[in-house]
């Protein structure tokens, strides 16, 4: 390996799958095969000058026959001089031609001889090759001789002088040739070895047409064969080309038969650490409290006996490491290993799991479906993930994976699973995490765990993240930070108070309140019940003292004005035996006078400014502060009707009622009069409403508001017209 190739293997980036190579192969040998490779040679002193020796090395694609091979000649040419074999390697994969397969494995070995050491025998040996290859020549002519008899003047060429025409050989005797050939054999002082690699990667007719060659020659005196093949691939192809009884006919080919040990669990484990190690750093960084117990976790439930082969491993990680980069922090590394493991050992489970998701998390990502609990449409898909998962080489392992990753498919198959979903965790389980999986990112409509951390332990980054946030969003943004918060462990430490002031501002920010405006369904969040969640999670880190300190600086942030109200409520005016009454974070009664004149000084502040309906919570803060400011509400409208003489804001905000899903908005004077009175009499309201219904400029919602004012009916505000109570 180069320089430069190993400095870049350690920066993590992407390995081609290479095998041992030979010279460095013993060295480099991690996973304990030097006893298996010396079974091999022990094996091939068999070789002798009365009888040649055919040995297979059997195993699957992947399973490291390559590096074993590698492995052999090492110790072969280890020997001491005296002992020391000729070695000929031959891949038949890189002929390409059939037709062009014997006469290069025989000029293979022929060129092999004439650079042994010893000259004399050598050249005899090429003599005789040549002579034997000539017979094969004529032969090729006769009428009904076997097809791979097809020795060609390439051979001739590398062995001596090509002079001589075919022709020459009018009357070949291919027993005589052969057993000049067998007497240069006899007299050579050194085993001829021929490894013979990628067998599995020809064509039928090419895998046949190399057994043929192996069994013409097989028999050779001081030759040896270590033939590295998947013996599962050869029989299927012989049995292609209708080659009866293709296992016996192997086992008349070859004389003694090697299965590659398969890796052992500690072996895999070693892989496995060995693949984690070549990642950057950076990977492996706690980015969720889990991490360590997530990956073990996902090795031990199926990816552990999906990783058969050193292959695997390494198709996995190189994998991995493509995905991982722009994945980082967003996912959990466990989750991502088994998502790597589906993707290259299960393609068909991977191909299910990127065009129909919610087969395995009961909804597609980003949408809401409330008509179909998630259990019922993952039951519906059971025989789909069935058939993908039956498609896959070892399909329990597969599926022991897929329960682990998606434990609700585990339930729907009956089975059984001690795993769970976690969102802030960055579990594949998830919806939102498996959105951003399959992109390969997080985009514009996806909530990153990775700004969510950030905003959380970086005050530095909050106004930065704050201002990138979107109408799309920045709600579950907003429930992924008050989960985040939530899972804090005691120990870690946090600037809460700093942090629930940032939170409290958050909430009234364009991207909340658009979103809010711009509802289209039900299923609404409420960012500021998140958000007070949020500061409830780390109120509860505080120290009573300090969390009425907080809630008395939050009643006066005029820049948290949302916030500032409903902590007043929760503060002063909601009942303590309320089952909705879980607030942490609370103003002392002793200072509820002067909190809430200066509660009452931010919404003036705000109405004279013209930011009051400019906030989350503009219609709430209206409809509450009668409750927490009664005397200050006279000023207040005063304020609202400098800044805007129309009162269609007010109007808007005081007559908003429920929302209909289909037809949107409906407005309607509340119940609670003296709500509205508090602010203007009902007969000035429904006075200036009338002025303002006879301006054919004023259009909807803003028509539908005074119209219920001045109508007392309820009105839709997308159309205007009336909704039955």
């Amino acid at each position: 390996m180069g320089a430069q190739e190993s400095k870049r293997e350690e920066q993590g980036e992407v390995r081609l799958d290479r095998p041992l190579q030979t010279g460095s192969a013993l060295g480099a040998d991690t996973l304990e095969r030097r006893s298996f490779a010396g079974r091999v040679t022990q094996v091939l002193e068999r070789i002798s000058p009365t009888a040649g020796l055919v040995v297979s090395v059997e195993g699957a694609w992947g399973c490291g026959k390559t590096s074993l091979l590698a492995m052999v000649e090492d110790l072969l040419l280890g020997e001491k001089e005296d002992k020391r074999s000729v070695v000929v390697h031959f891949n038949p994969w890189l002929v390409g031609d059939r037709d062009a397969l014997l006469r290069q494995f025989l000029a293979s070995i022929a060129k092999a001889v004439k650079l042994a050491d010893h000259a004399k025998e050598g050249k005899r040996v090429a003599k005789e090759l040549k002579t034997y290859a000539k017979a094969f020549d004529v032969l090729k002519l006769i009428p009904g001789a076997e097809p791979w008899a097809s020795i060609v003047k390439s051979v001739v060429e590398s062995v001596g002088n090509a002079s001589e025409a075919v022709f020459d050989y009018k009357t070949p005797d291919i027993e005589a040739r052969k057993h000049d050939l067998e007497r240069a054999l006899r007299k050579f002082p050194q085993r001829i070895v021929v490894l013979i690699d990628d067998l599995d990667r020809l064509y039928p007719a090419e895998v046949y047409e190399m057994v043929r060659i192996i069994k013409a020659v097989g028999d050779l005196p001081n030759v040896g064969y270590v033939l590295a093949w998947d013996e599962k691939f050869v029989s299927a192809a012989l049995d292609k080309l209708n080659v009866p009884f293709a296992a016996a006919y192997l086992d008349k080919v070859v004389q003694v038969r090697l299965p590659v040990p398969p890796l052992s669990f500690t072996q895999r484990v070693a892989q496995m650490n060995a693949g984690l190690a070549r990642l950057p750093s950076e990977a492996c960084e706690t980015h969720f409290p889990s991490h360590e117990n997530r990956i073990g976790s996902v090795f031990h439930h199926g990816l552990s006996e999906l990783m058969e082969h050193p292959r695997d491993v390494v198709r996995l990680f190189d994998v991995l490491m493509s995905i991982e980069p722009n994945l980082r922090g967003e996912v959990n590394l466990g989750d991502l290993m088994g998502l790597a493991a589906l993707m290259t050992k299960a393609p068909n489970v991977f191909s299910l799991l990127r065009s129909t998701p919610q087969a395995f998390v009961g909804r597609r990502p980003g949408t809401q479906d409330s008509m179909k609990k998630p259990e019922e449409v993952i039951d519906r898909f059971s025989s789909d993930r069935e058939s993908a998962i039956n498609a896959c080489g070892n399909p329990a392992a597969v599926q022991e994976l897929v329960h682990w990753l998606f434990p609700k498919t585990a339930k729907a198959d009956k089975a059984f699973t001690f795993d769970r979903v976690v969102f802030t965790e960055g579990h594949l389980g998830h919806p939102d995490r498996l959105s951003v999986a399959l992109q390969m990112s997080a985009g514009r409509g996806d909530v990153s765990l990775v700004k969510v951390r950030r905003f959380v332990f970086q005050p530095s980054e909050r106004e930065a993240i704050a201002a990138d946030l979107d109408e799309q969003g920045c709600e579950e943004f907003l429930d992924y930070l008050a989960a985040t918060l939530e899972a804090l462990g005691e120990d870690v430490e946090i600037d809460s108070e700093t942090l629930c002031i940032a939170l409290a501002r958050l909430v009234d920010m364009p991207p909340f309140v658009l979103h809010a405006r711009n509802r289209r369904d039900v299923f609404l969040l409420s960012a500021d019940r998140l958000a007070l969640r949020a500061i409830n999670a780390l109120g509860k880190r505080m120290q009573q003292d300090s969390t009425v300190q907080l809630a008395e600086r939050l009643i006066g942030d005029e820049e948290a004005l949302s916030i500032a109200v409903a902590v007043a409520f929760e503060s002063y005016v909601k009942d303590e035996r309320d089952d909705d009454a879980k607030a942490v974070v609370r103003a002392s009664a002793d200072a509820k006078e002067r909190v809430l004149t200066e509660l009452g000084n931010n919404l003036e502040r705000a109405a004279r400014s013209g930011a009051l309906f400019n906030k989350l919570r503009s219609a709430i803060n209206l409809w509450l502060a009668p409750r927490l400011v009664p005397e200050r509400c006279r000023a207040l409208f005063d304020a609202v009707r400098e800044q805007d003489p129309s009162l269609d804001s007010f109007a808007l905000a005081l007559m908003e009622g429920s929302f209909d899903s289909v037809k949107g908005q409906r407005y309607a004077v509340p119940k609670e009069v003296e709500r509205i009175e508090a602010y203007a009499a009902m007969d000035f309201l429904k006075e200036h409403g009338s002025a303002r219904l006879k301006d054919e400029a004023l259009g909807l919602p803003a028509r539908a508001a005074w119209s219920a004012v001045v109508e007392g009916k309820e009105f839709y505000g997308v159309d205007g017209s009336v909704a039955e109570r």
